[in-house]
């Protein structure tokens, strides 16, 4: 039997991966204009940058043995070409959407719309649905109503003996990328705005590579995962303070 913890822990993750998102999409799309399209277009640039190029380039590295053997000899050079060439294609694909696409009306609720979108992609994508699937079997497994195929004691084993704390954990933690994505968002299209699309690039380059490298360390080491948590918090809230300047400085600076 699949505990009732982690039963909770389950519909807490997709709470946060899958009901908040679609909920805030809803919202965001009721009270801003346009922002469907911004929202689409950030969903759109998270596809492109890491499905379609990032995750086979990484395929294709991992198949060499010259990088195999790199990766296993130097874990840290390793966490850290992975956290740049996340911090690059992602970066990039906003700086596009932001020049080339919707570079008529770059304010903050484009940077919130995209920003949300790349977010909501990623959550939807990696967690979401791979979450609300494991509920439904774990719902399954308890009323006996799960197929007993040749993978079914594999699957069994698996979510009877996750700790519930781990699903407690990826839910916090795709509400706290979220923030983090809007807030890298919010970051590039400011410095679009001053016509500083380069040192806004820059800035957001290093702080997503920045923060994801520290949290691949510390997840390196045998600490409890809410310390990762914990770090992972500490730079949202970083960035959260500057997404809040943004806008406070967009409405003093608009006409009234």
């Amino acid at each position: 039997m699949v505990s009732t913890l982690t039963i909770i822990g389950l519909c807490f993750t997709v709470l946060c991966s899958l009901v908040l998102p679609i909920g805030a999409w809803i919202f965001l799309v009721k009270k801003g204009k346009n922002m469907n399209r911004y929202i689409l277009f950030g969903m759109f640039g998270f596809f492109i940058a890491q499905i379609i190029l990032r995750t086979p380039m990484l395929m294709i590295l991992g198949s060499e043995q010259w990088f195999a053997d790199i990766a296993n000899a130097n874990p840290i050079f390793y966490a850290l070409f992975l956290s740049l060439s996340t911090a690059f294609f992602e970066t990039a694909a906003r700086y596009v959407i932001f020049k080339y696409a919707i570079k008529e009306d770059i304010g903050f609720s484009t940077a919130l719309g995209t920003g949300f979108g790349h977010g909501a992609c990623e959550t939807l994508a990696y967690v979401g649905i791979t979450s609300a699937v494991n509920l439904s079997v774990s719902i399954m497994i308890n009323t006996n109503n799960l197929a007993k195929t040749e993978n079914y004691e594999t699957i069994k084993e698996t979510l009877v003996s996750a700790s519930a704390s781990n699903y407690f954990a990826a839910g916090t933690e795709r509400l706290i990328v979220m923030i983090i994505h809007i807030g890298l968002s919010v970051i590039l299209a400011y410095f679009i705005q001053k016509n500083m699309s380069l040192t806004g690039f820059g800035i957001c380059l290093a702080a997503h590579c920045i923060y994801d490298f520290t949290v691949k360390l510390i997840s390196q080491v045998d600490l409890s995962v809410w310390v990762t948590i914990a770090a992972m918090a500490i730079f949202a809230a970083m960035i959260t303070a500057f997404t809040v300047y943004v806008k406070k400085h967009e409405s003093e600076h608009t006409p009234q």
